[in-house]
């Protein structure tokens, strides 16, 4: 007799959380094995999202995971290169015309999580959105997750397996004990905008101010993202005329401005982001990994955050693959490989703000100065 089908509540692989991480790894384990995935996310249709960069190099993972055709077809920006002002009063330029692996792109963070969804669901995942996880059990070897729909329904479901992606709040591993390792904290305000006149340029535009620093660039559908990332004191305690404040010290800026200057913009959409340097303490455990920024929250000023999650996802799905014997297990621990590549950037980020010291007594400055990889 033909074993009977696993029932819909069984899976070999629990994903939690439906970004770029969690997807790229159920794309990454439906393409590489033959285990049952599940992704259950809290969001419905992907929206307008703070991350809309990708390094030189992406689109290497991007076709490993078999979406590069349907990224091209998406019409994302490619980005040439980048403009800076920070640590002197002349412009700096990061050119990627002769980069091997290629030029950085702006993409539309909504319909690059779009693709990968649906990818995802091509390969084979079952894909419950307006989902959340609410609760966990052990029971046996396997986890049990009891999720919640958006309309209030409970179901059960059984998992040899879970990848927590479930960003900052790393839902599953903080339950398994994990915990925060800080290393520094602050906000960002973001302004989206429609172009309704002008042009803006292609490249990035990064600039460093009293406040913190600045970041600008053209997104796919005539659209612009411009960023201050500052102290969190000096966002939360401004009044409701903090975005007058924004207005007056983005005009302040000497070369982000001038740019803007060419451009007439409506819709203006506003969000307040926080934005933490942390790892946790535990990235894997019995059965289970983190992912993405529920493992490591990067500084956003690398612009590599969806390119660690992609490298995430692939680590992690190998791991568990081989664990279930349908890989071979790689020379290398999936925890030692994060923690590495945290410790690179904590260093990076280390040096470029370092770099930056005409502005060294203002208080964004002087803390990056006296904290830089120790403990916030």
């Amino acid at each position: 007799m033909a074993d009977e089908p696993r029932p819909r509540h069984d899976y070999d692989v629990l994903v939690i959380g439906g970004g770029p991480a969690g997807l790229a790894a159920a794309i990454d384990l439906r393409t590489s094995t033959a285990l049952d995935v599940l992704v259950a996310e809290a969001r419905g249709a992907p929206s307008e999202r703070f991350g809309e960069t990708l390094p030189p190099g992406t689109l290497a993972a991007l076709d490993r995971l078999g979406v590069s055709g349907a990224f091209h077809a998406d019409r994302h920006i490619p980005c040439p290169g980048g403009v800076s002002l920070w640590g002197r009063d002349r412009p700096g330029h990061n050119d990627f015309i002769l980069d091997p692996l290629g030029p950085a792109w702006h993409i539309d963070r909504s319909l690059f999580e779009t693709m990968l969804r649906a990818r995802a669901a091509r390969a084979g995942a079952t894909i419950r959105t307006q989902t959340r996880a609410i609760a966990v059990t052990r029971d046996g070897d396997r986890f049990a997750v009891m999720l919640r729909n958006v309309s209030g329904g409970l179901s059960r479901v059984r998992a040899a397996w879970v990848i927590d992606a479930t960003g900052g709040s790393a839902w599953f591993a903080r339950r398994q004990g994990a915990r925060r390792q800080r290393r520094d904290r602050m906000v960002a305000l973001v302004r989206f905008a429609d172009i309704a006149d002008g042009t803006f340029t292609a490249r990035s535009i990064l600039e460093s101010a009293p406040a913190g620093w600045w970041y600008g660039a053209r997104l796919p559908g005539a659209r612009l993202v411009t960023v201050l990332v500052a102290q969190p004191e000096a966002i939360a305690s401004l009044s409701r005329d903090e975005y007058a404040w924004w207005h007056r010290e983005l005009a302040a800026t000497q070369l982000l401005a001038p740019h803007l200057a060419g451009c007439s913009l409506h819709h203006e959409r506003f969000l307040t982001r926080s934005v933490p340097v942390s790892m946790l303490d535990e990235v894997e455990g019995d059965r289970w990994l983190a992912i993405g920024d529920a493992a490591c929250e990067r500084d956003p000023i690398a612009g590599r955050g969806i390119h660690d999650a992609l490298t995430d996802a692939a680590d992690a799905s190998w791991t568990i693959a081989a664990a279930a014997g349908m890989r071979e297990p790689p020379s290398w621990r999936y925890a030692d490989r994060l923690r590495a590549r945290f410790a690179d950037h904590l260093a990076t980020r280390t040096a470029l703000y370092a770099a930056e010291e005409r502005w060294s007594t203002a208080p964004f400055w002087r803390r990056r100065a006296a904290a830089a990889g120790v403990r916030g």
